[in-house]
């Protein structure tokens, strides 16, 4: 136990009583965590001491360590690893720090008393989440882009195995010991479709964790979380059960939803605690059916979903009006080492929620039940886009890694009954971008992206604790949107079923000569070559999605010049407010492209797969190049200073007719080829055609065509009529093992992929 030795220098002073607990109290304490024998994976950690706490600055390549014992809480290092890390783990004596290096595709390795890298192992593509057996002799890594799990040895820092998991997308993990060996979760980001679900349903996919035992043998099994059958909000209808919207609204309709961005997993007791955003995606949207924050949870002993899903949002409709905010993309969770409650960290309200659990395991937040109920949710306001948590093992300070504001939280949470926490302290663990720049405006864009609160506005429902962003703060752009990408979900929209759009290509990379920026800093066209935006080609401008913030989100939104808000036409809604188009300038610069499971782990080696060779050439043959050529990897682009005039442009139902191509993806007869018009419901737009997707990094946005028809790029090479829209009807591609080398092509396109004139 030589790490809970203190000098005299390390010694927490007259703080004591208010921050730590005695010797022999904090030596049971720690001998009690050891106990619970469970680890997770997470953007901050604590050193078994409780004397320091590091963090990771994703967007500075570069990991922080604060000293924290005796609330001294001073920043001490910054140290450079790899690009974008993720997530930290310390090993249980405190002598070495491993992170993962998500861009780089590593770990680095780090000398906590030297505070030096001392080695860099390569893993798979984009690995995410990694935690340490309990007793440290052991790194697991969940390889993001490549569906693997990397295993090393930490006593020789040799990685022992990289191998293939179920599912897909692991992105976070929690390490328990077991008999023989160590069992492992792994969560799968996006959920999954369910076997006869319908895409669109609000049952119609589920989340999945996948469990790894590493024992003498090892195994692997997925387990389910299913969607909960009442969010306990109501719609106006339902348009897949072909109930159209009444008017005047009655909302009578109960909506489910599915459990969805699992970026958490927590053991504590007998349960793996899994935070998420459900998403909810039969239409008709409204902002309170569309997106709910959920705490998932498992039994361990049996390895099942308890079924006991929480919805944090419900009952917060009963909160006052001056204090109501939406429990909104919880995103982390971590519970007291001696007590049955925790915290649950809130990416988009900028809050920890308090979690309580009776004697079974079963969570709440004293959430009110009426109007008339005391309000019992207890939150603390900590810094901008709080994404990861770490509790002391006294149960007296929690330390929230902050995002967006780079900076760390310190909150007392002594006082486990007490109606109110306290943020005694914000750290700053990173630089910020200089004031004025274009890289700070590309930052304030993504800050707002991650939001549901932004700036304060001037209705009830956006004044603060809410703001412009959303009603009550329910909804941001990241709950569609993690990290710029897709969520993989079918959305029920007023133009049919439409799959989330994958954002990195909405502008060309890097961008053309040329390219002109406005006084906010956002792209203008038609100089950045910008994609035509949505599968039906309905906007030409990012900043017209403020009509999402407005409808979708229910929030006032940023535009306040007091004119109309309109779509495509009469006018522009570039430079009209500086926020919206940050936000477009975050789009455009602020968001990577996924790296493909593909590419070599060392540039230049090992040599080019034939099979990607041939699948290119075999690309060019079929001229797939017609749709989808060009450095953006798709003819869609904005070739015009919005708005569009009428002529040349053909404006159809919304659409820009010109931007729409007929490749044979729409099923008129398809259960979800549907779509809302007010009071009826009627077959959705697609006759005229869908805009051409990107193909940048296209591996990673399954499910594919506008309706998610296609689970795989294997069935998307079997439409026939798309795979020969390039020559003329004529089928190049009928044999199977050609597909499967063009298949094997796509799935390497990245952003190092040279693209096709």
């Amino acid at each position: 136990m030589r790490w809970l030795r203190c000098t005299r220098s390390e010694s927490p002073g007259p703080n004591l009583s208010r921050g730590l607990l005695s010797s022999v109290a904090l030596m049971s304490l720690l001998l009690a965590r050891a106990a619970v024998a469970a680890t997770y994976s997470s953007p901050i950690a604590i050193t078994a001491d409780d004397r320091f706490v590091w963090v990771v600055n994703p967007d500075n390549n570069s990991v922080s360590v604060i000293e924290v014992g005796g609330d001294l809480n001073i920043k001490r290092a910054e140290i450079t690893v790899g690009v974008e890390p993720r997530s930290v783990a310390i090993t249980p004596n405190g002598q070495k720090v491993y992170v993962t290096n998500m861009a780089s595709g590593s770990v680095s390795i780090i000398n906590a008393a030297t505070r030096a890298v001392t080695r860099v192992i390569p893993v798979g593509r984009e690995p995410f989440g990694c935690a340490l057996a309990p007793d440290g002799n052991k790194l697991y890594v969940a390889n993001f882009s490549s569906d693997t799990l990397s295993i090393i040895d930490t006593s020789t820092d040799v990685l022992l195995q990289t191998l293939p998991i179920l599912g897909t997308k692991p992105r976070a993990l929690a390490v328990t010991s077991t008999a023989g060996g160590n069992l492992v979760y792994i969560t799968q980001f996006l959920a999954q479709p369910v076997a006869s679900g319908t895409e669109g349903a609000d049952n119609g996919r589920e989340g999945r964790v996948t469990l790894f035992r590493d024992l003498g043998v090892p195994s692997t099994q997925e387990i389910a979380l299913h969607p909960i059958a009442d969010t306990g909000f109501l719609s106006n209808g339902s348009v897949l059960d072909n109930i159209p919207a009444a008017d005047p609204p009655t909302f009578t309709f109960v909506t489910g939803a599915f459990p969805n961005l699992l970026q958490s997993i927590v053991i504590k007791g007998n349960r793996a605690y899994l935070p998420n955003t459900g998403s909810s995606p039969n239409g008709p949207v409204r902002f309170n059916v569309n997106v709910q924050g959920l705490l998932a949870s498992l039994d361990l002993t049996t390895n099942t979903d308890t079924n006991e899903t929480l919805n944090l949002n419900r009952g917060v409709q009963f909160e006052p009006l001056a204090t109501r905010l939406f429990n909104t993309n919880p995103i982390a969770i971590a519970f007291k080492n001696g007590a049955d409650e925790g915290f649950a960290v809130l990416a988009a309200t900028d809050r920890l929620v308090r979690v309580q659990l009776d004697a079974d395991g079963t969570p709440t937040i004293n959430a009110p039940a009426s109007a008339m109920d005391m309000d019992g949710i207890r939150r603390v306001a900590v810094g901008k886009n709080p994404q990861g948590i770490v509790l002391n093992a006294a149960d007296t300070r929690a330390y929230v890694m902050n995002f967006i504001s780079r900076d760390v939280s310190v909150v007392d949470i002594a006082s486990g009954s007490s109606t109110v926490f306290t943020e005694l302290a914000r750290i700053a663990s990173a630089a910020l971008p200089a004031a004025g720049t274009q890289d700070a405006i590309v930052h304030r864009g993504h800050e707002l992206f991650n939001t549901s609160i932004g700036p304060a506005g001037t209705l009830p429902t956006s004044t603060p604790p809410a703001g412009r962003m959303s009603d009550t703060g329910w909804g941001s752009c990241y709950g569609c949107h993690p990290d710029g990408r897709t969520d993989g979900v079918t959305w029920m929209f007023a133009d049919g079923p439409r799959q989330t759009i994958s954002m990195e290509s909405t502008a060309e990379h890097p961008q053309p000569p040329g390219a002109m920026l406005n006084a906010n800093g956002a792209p203008l066209l038609p100089s950045s070559k910008q994609r035509v935006l949505n599968w039906s080609a309905v906007r030409d401008e990012v900043q017209d999605f403020e009509l999402n913030i407005r409808g979708v989100s229910g929030g006032e939104g940023l535009i306040q010049d007091g004119q109309p808000v309109v779509n495509l036409q009469p006018t522009a809604n570039t430079g009209r407010s500086a926020d919206l188009d940050a936000i477009a300038a975050y789009i455009a610069f602020g968001i990577r492209a996924p790296i493909s499971p593909l590419r070599p782990v060392n540039v230049g080696s090992p040599a080019p797969d034939p099979e990607v060779t041939q699948g290119r050439a075999l690309f060019a043959s079929a001229s797939c190049q017609s749709c989808h050529g060009g450095p953006n990897w798709t003819s869609s682009r904005v070739d015009f200073t919005p708005p569009p005039t009428t002529p040349p442009e053909v404006i159809t139902d919304g659409q820009l007719v010109r931007f729409l191509t007929q490749v044979g993806t729409f099923n008129p007869a398809a259960l979800n080829e549907v779509r809302p018009v007010g009071t009826t419901i009627v077959t959705a737009h697609g006759a005229l055609g869908f805009n051409v997707p990107s193909l940048l990094s296209v591996f990673a946005g399954a499910p594919y065509f506008h309706s998610g028809s296609a689970l795989t790029l294997v069935e998307v090479m079997d439409n026939v009529t798309h795979r020969a829209a390039g020559t003329g009807g004529v089928d190049t591609l009928s044999s199977a093992a050609d597909r499967a080398k063009l298949v094997k092509f796509l799935t390497g396109i990245d952003a190092r992929t040279p693209p096709f004139p």
